[in-house]
């Protein structure tokens, strides 16, 4: 079986390179970029993919001379997005920023219908970062630790409920309550949202129990008024901005899938000459080197993380194939 999932792994990235990267036009990158490039969110603004897409943007923005324009374009799910950038001109000038795992690996295997194939209608161009999830609720629910909340959730079955940012298939506000439900055995109640932004609005008044979503950057001010409180963030490692909170393993709550966080990325349309693919990559890779965005990312409870197109592609191809097996096992239904 390994045998078999690392011959698909190889064959989902050998289709992609040779599909995509065969020759390179090392003139259509020579003015790229000559005029604003739009890079599309899947979410409302004041959510952490929102974040994390403008402050890379706006440094990418800095260096290559030309700005970098968030467009959010929400709905269906989160899928309005990657829908837009699949039939985009394949130019360089319209790109998709979102959660990797969840456009690649979930979403896919939860909704029955999309109007793109993740396997052949984006390129790769750059991994961005990466981010512990945290578990937050509500300042007025008792829930002090994780246990007092799955405890909770066992004694009112289905009468606990989370807030999800976009609906089904979303990492980690949808997908990682639903992973706590497996292996706890517990029953929560799924509230979808247009972005983080309005679901911790929310939390922060009291309609909502409690919800998991990355980093600390969109909860920043909740957290600092007291209207929310985290009681658990999944990795192997504690928060330097939050070291008093307990990893959910510590808890006894171990959940393994999230130990590598939320991932973001850069996507262009399938047919983007791959010079320019090339040229955002570097360009990328470098302002995530900057201190300056590593200071950003960092308020954000976030990391950038560099990698060349061809790491970035392996990345792609390994969460298209680990995220379905999970997916129904957790037998999720789309309201």
């Amino acid at each position: 079986m390994k045998k078999t999932c690392k011959w698909l792994s190889a064959l989902v990235v050998a289709a992609w390179w040779n599909g995509v990267f065969a020759a390179a036009d090392d003139g259509a990158a020579a003015d790229y970029p000559s005029r604003p490039v739009q890079v599309i969110v899947p979410f409302a603004t004041g959510g952490p993919t929102d974040m994390i897409a403008r402050e890379i943007s706006k440094a990418l923005g800095e260096k290559l001379k030309k700005p970098f324009v968030i467009e959010n374009k929400l709905g269906a799910f989160g899928t309005i997005a990657p829908a837009h950038v699949a039939k985009a001109a394949p130019d360089g000038y319209t790109l998709l920023f979102h959660e990797i795992g969840a456009t690649f690996g979930i979403q896919p295997a939860v909704l029955k219908t999309l109007s793109y194939d993740v396997k052949k209608d984006f390129l790769p161009i750059a991994f961005a970062a990466k981010g512990a999830i945290f578990l937050f609720v509500s300042s007025d629910r008792p829930y002090k630790n994780i246990g007092d909340l799955v405890q909770a959730a066992r004694q009112n079955p289905g009468k606990l409920d989370f807030g999800s940012a976009g609906g089904a298939g979303q990492l980690p506000t949808h997908i990682g309550p639903e992973l706590l439900m497996m292996k706890s055995g517990t029953q929560f109640t799924h509230i979808p949202y247009k972005g983080t932004g309005p679901a911790l609005v929310d939390l922060a008044a009291g309609r909502l129990d409690f919800m998991m979503t990355t980093g600390t950057g969109s909860a920043r001010p909740f957290l600092e008024s007291g209207k929310v409180r985290p009681i658990g963030i999944t990795g192997d490692k504690r928060s330097p901005i939050y070291p008093d909170i307990p990893t959910f393993a510590e808890q006894g709550f171990d959940l393994p899938e999230l130990s590598y966080g939320t991932t973001w990325g850069f996507f262009a349309p399938a047919g983007t000459p791959p010079a320019i693919v090339s040229k955002l990559n570097a360009a990328i890779n470098a302002v995530l080197e900057s201190p300056s965005l590593k200071q950003a990312l960092g308020r954000l409870d976030v990391e950038p993380e560099p990698m060349t197109v061809e790491q970035v592609t392996r990345f792609v191809a390994r969460e298209i194939e680990a995220w379905p097996p999970l997916v129904r096992k957790m037998n999720i239904k789309v309201d």
